[in-house]
């Protein structure tokens, strides 16, 4: 029984009605009252019966999924296969165009359908039971994205909406205040997470293709001396320039030398990078290597600095801490695989605010105010020993004490 159940109700409050099960209430002479209890012994057994079919778990009280549904209902392959099959299908015209037709970005239908992951269980893929609120505050996006991603993952057929949300009915609140011990009105949808058997073999033939042309690269990047198997650059069948004199006689590099600007706008000098931002962008990559890549760090840099980010208060640990922190929050997961780590760098350096204090500055900050804690107790120390007499002012004090005592004495000796 729950504590908040008549029977324990009448062992507290020390009234001795034997509680029976249902259809077992003990007769007394009160046909009334035993009508009553037993009304309230059923109620509770419902109640309990209700929470326990329905596998209540977590913080809040969740609709009852019809068994025949949730069995004919296929469930996932895991959560990081799903992801991998949602961003396969979302990339494809199909997806591309439900996308189109929903009016919503394929990113934010995407950054929707990990926080979704986030909530589900881990072995089916069931029980996503989290209000559109709470997706949209992870997600980062507004609640009428998280209505639009969710009709586009229906559409798609990996994600399927159970129950749909509602106001609860008098026993179901009552169940909800028995499994959680408040008071809720509402409940909202329960979806389950499908992977649809196409799109489990079509993600499995692309990883496939993946890994081997992933090993096949490293097995070309593995041979000695690829230039061996043509003919070499200084080849007399090839021919060769001397590239040196080109550069030399270049019209270009003439007006550089005699101090000449180009009539082009569109060859106007570049201005050099701050060493700071080099530095910061140089760090991020250390700390953040899933961002390394076959480009110039140069991308790097300019993704920073278009992303508003200060390189003179934000360093690249501080950037790599901020990013993994931002993913936590949003249950999200690092992806096994980045086709485009500078696109991907950039979607998330746009979803993160930029303009509060960053970890160093924090540590800064801290480590100052205890420094000035240590220095306004050092002071305070030092104005308590100042308020101390010294050695000859105590003696002299002593002294004093004495000769007045030794005036009182003589005053009051007899004559």
């Amino acid at each position: 029984m729950h504590p908040g159940s008549a029977a324990n109700a009448a062992e507290f409050f020390d009234i001795h009605v034997p509680i029976a099960p249902v259809g077992e209430v003990s007769s007394t002479d009160d046909t009334e009252w035993d009508a009553l209890v037993s009304a309230a012994v059923e109620r509770v057994n419902r109640v309990e019966r209700l929470n326990a079919e329905s596998d209540q778990r977590g913080r809040s009280w969740s609709l009852p999924v019809d068994p025949g549904r949730q069995a004919s209902t296929p469930a996932w392959t895991g959560r990081a296969a799903w992801q991998r099959q949602v961003r396969e299908v979302l990339n494809s015209p199909t997806g591309r165009g439900v996308c189109r037709w929903f009016k919503v970005s394929t990113e934010f239908v995407f950054a929707v359908a990990v926080t979704m992951a986030s909530f589900a269980e881990r072995s089916t893929g069931r029980r996503v039971c989290a209000s559109r609120e709470t997706i949209a505050h992870r997600s980062g996006v507004s609640v009428s994205v998280v209505k639009r991603a969710r009709r586009a993952l229906h559409t798609l057929s990996v994600a399927c909406e159970m129950v749909r949300g509602r106001y609860l009915r008098t026993e179901e609140s009552h169940a909800a205040e028995s499994h959680h011990g408040r008071i809720q009105r509402r409940a909202a949808s329960v979806w389950a997470l499908t992977s649809p058997k196409s799109l489990v073999i079509a993600t499995q033939v692309v990883t496939k293709k993946l890994a081997k042309k992933v090993r096949r690269s490293k097995d070309k990047a593995v041979s000695s001396y690829p230039q061996l198997r043509s003919r070499g650059p200084l080849s007399p069948s090839r021919g060769f320039k001397l590239l040196s004199l080109v550069r030399e006689l270049s019209p270009t590099r003439a007006r550089t030398r005699t101090g000449e600007h180009s009539k082009n706008p569109k060859t106007a000098p570049l201005k050099p990078r701050a060493i700071e931002l080099q530095r910061t962008a140089a760090e991020l990559l250390v700390h953040a290597p899933v961002f390394a890549s076959t480009e110039h760090v140069g991308l790097i840099c300019k993704a920073l600095a278009d992303a508003g980010v200060d390189e003179n208060r934000w360093r690249g640990r501080d950037i790599a801490a901020e990013l993994t922190r931002d993913t936590q929050q949003r249950g999200w997961t690092w992806p096994t695989h980045i086709e485009r780590p500078i696109g991907f760098l950039r979607w998330r350096l746009a979803h993160i605010d930029w303009t509060r204090p960053s970890p160093t500055e924090i540590a800064q900050k801290a480590a100052q105010e205890a420094r000035q804690r240590i220095i306004d107790r050092d002071a305070r120390l030092r104005r308590r020993d100042a308020l101390v007499a010294s050695a000859e002012h105590r003696q002299r004090c002593r002294q004093a004490l004495a000769a007045t005592l030794k005036q009182r004495q003589k005053a009051d000796a007899p004559m």
